[in-house]
């Protein structure tokens, strides 16, 4: 069968026309499909999110262990983590010699237990920053210490010479033989009689073997009995 002469196809089919909508006729259709994909439900896709550390964190279980805690996640097994006290900066060690010394003491006990020496006795002069003091009695010495009749110690502290007192000495000059009171004022004790006054109310002791919080910032007041029975219990 042959193929229809182009002549035919006005017969076979009509022209179509003319493919212009009247007017107003885009507007409308407009109007009805942006209506139509308003009123269309819609529907969101879920944002994929990558897990924070901090939300991967608190999926772990916490657990008490002992003191401190463990967190176990899975299978794995709990690893502790360190208590409070254990997490706190461990307190320094003053160092060793006579700037360790140089610090507040609480009892009579402690400046006992780091004195190198022990004495009774008075000054009799001052030069160039030191005072000459004569011991009158040793309560205590370090192995050693030398016990002199007189030595030097540093006067900065001292009032009037001739004023009897029980100092508790450190060395501060190995080579120069020169002492110096524990902790300032700390280790200077004025006597009465028989009675033993600390030097400072504000740089004073509150006892003889336990500390008592009600005396502070008051001179502390005991006897040089006590004193020579805390330096004998040291020996």
């Amino acid at each position: 069968m042959s193929a229809p002469d182009p002549a035919e196809w006005a017969q076979i089919a009509p022209h179509p026309g003319d493919h212009d909508l009247p007017a107003g006729r885009h507007e409308l259709h407009r109007t009805r499909l942006l209506t139509a994909i308003a009123q269309r439900p819609r529907t969101r896709r879920r944002a994929f999110v990558p897990l924070r550390p901090a939300l991967a964190a608190a999926a772990l279980v916490v657990v008490a262990a002992g003191g401190g805690l463990a967190v176990r996640s899975g299978d794995a097994p709990p690893a502790a983590l360190p208590s409070p006290e254990a997490s706190r900066p461990t307190a320094r060690q003053a160092p060793p010699g006579t700037a360790a010394k140089n610090r507040g003491y609480g009892t009579v006990r402690q400046l006992t237990d780091a004195a190198e020496l022990v004495v009774r006795g008075e000054v009799t002069s001052v030069t160039d920053g030191r005072a000459v003091y004569r011991v009158a009695e040793v309560l205590y010495r370090a192995p050693d210490a030398s016990v002199p009749t007189e030595i030097s110690v540093a006067a900065e502290l001292f009032g009037t010479t001739g004023r009897p007192t029980v100092l508790y000495l450190g060395l501060a000059d190995p080579g120069a033989r020169l002492y110096r009171p524990l902790g300032g004022e700390f280790g200077i004790f004025d006597l009465a009689g028989e009675t033993a006054t600390s030097r400072s109310p504000g740089m004073s002791v509150t006892g003889l073997r336990t500390e008592d919080a009600a005396g502070a910032g008051r001179a502390f007041v005991t006897t040089v009995a006590e004193l020579r029975q805390l330096a004998r219990e040291r020996r």
